[in-house]
C-alpha cells in the first residue's frame, strides 16, 4: 500500500513566514540600537576629547607665560600679560616654549590670545613678538559650543580681579607683572559650567628678570611672518 506525501499546509506556511518576518525585525531593531548607541558614543567621546585639548592647550599656554612686554601695531607698549572684561573675557600673554622644529630664525617667545568669537573658543598667535602694522594674528578654533567665558586673576594682596593688570604700581612693574593665578570659568552645551584654577610659575628674581629681558629683546625681533609653520598645535 503506498502512502500520499503529506506537505505544508497553507496555514502552516504563513505562521511559519510571520515568525521569521517577527525575528528578522527584532534583529534589525536590536541591530539598529547597538549602531545608534555605538556612533552616539563615538561623538560623545570626540566631544570630551577636544573639550581636554583645549583646556591643556590653554593651561599649557598660562604655565609658560612670561613678563615680556610687547610693542603694538602702533608702537605703544603693551604689558606682558593683558585680561580684558568686555562682553566677553579675553586674555592675550607673552609665553615660552614656541617649537621650531625647522629651525626657522625666530624668537622662542610667542604671543597669544584666547578669546569667545560667537560660540567658539579661539586661540590667537603672532609669529612675531613686537608687531608691525601689517602684523595679523592666525587663527585656531579651539572648542565649538562654548556659551561663556570668564577670567579672574589673583594678585599679590590675595584678591581676585576681573582685569589685568591691576591699576597701581609703577608703569614698569604693570607692564611686567603677572598674576599669581588665574580662574577659568567656561560655559559648554553639553558639559554646563567647568571651572579651572591654575597657578602661574613663580617669577625669576627681578635682577635676572632685567638680564635675561634684554637676551628676550634680541630674539623679540628676529623671524617674521615666515615663522607661521612653527606654531603651537592644539593636539596632545
Amino acid at each position: 500500500m503506498i502512502r500520499s506525501a503529506r506537505g505544508f499546509t497553507l496555514l502552516e506556511l504563513l505562521i511559519a513566514i510571520a515568525i521569521f518576518a517577527l525575528l528578522g525585525l527584532g534583529t534589525y531593531r536590536m541591530l539598529d540600537t547597538v549602531l545608534r548607541t555605538d556612533a552616539a558614543t563615538r561623538a560623545q567621546e570626540q566631544d570630551l576629547r577636544e573639550l581636554v585639548r583645549a583646556l591643556a592647550a590653554f593651561e599649557r599656554d598660562l604655565l609658560q607665560a612670561q613678563p615680556r612686554p610687547i610693542r603694538d601695531r602702533f608702537g605703544d607698549a603693551r604689558p606682558a600679560l593683558v585680561g580684558e572684561v568686555l562682553d566677553s573675557a579675553a586674555v592675550e600673554f607673552t609665553r615660552t616654549g614656541w617649537r621650531n622644529p625647522l629651525g626657522t630664525p625666530r624668537a622662542r617667545l610667542q604671543r597669544v590670545r584666547w578669546q569667545l568669537s560667537g560660540e567658539q573658543w579661539q586661540r590667537r598667535y603672532w609669529t612675531v613678538i613686537d608687531q608691525a602694522q601689517d602684523s595679523q594674528p592666525q587663527v585656531q578654533q579651539a572648542l565649538d559650543g562654548v556659551t561663556r567665558f570668564e577670567l579672574r586673576y589673583l594678585n599679590e594682596k590675595g584678591a581676585w580681579v576681573d582685569g589685568w593688570p591691576a591699576s597701581d604700581g609703577e608703569q614698569a612693574e604693570r607692564n611686567e607683572g603677572l598674576p599669581l593665578a588665574v580662574e577659568l570659568t567656561l560655559e559648554h552645551r553639553r558639559y554646563g559650567q567647568l571651572r579651572r584654577v591654575l597657578r602661574l610659575p613663580d617669577g625669576p628674581p627681578k635682577r635676572e628678570q632685567q638680564g635675561e629681558g634684554a637676551g628676550a629683546e634680541g630674539e623679540g625681533g628676529e623671524g617674521g611672518e615666515s615663522g607661521l609653520g612653527g606654531g603651537m598645535e592644539l593636539g596632545l
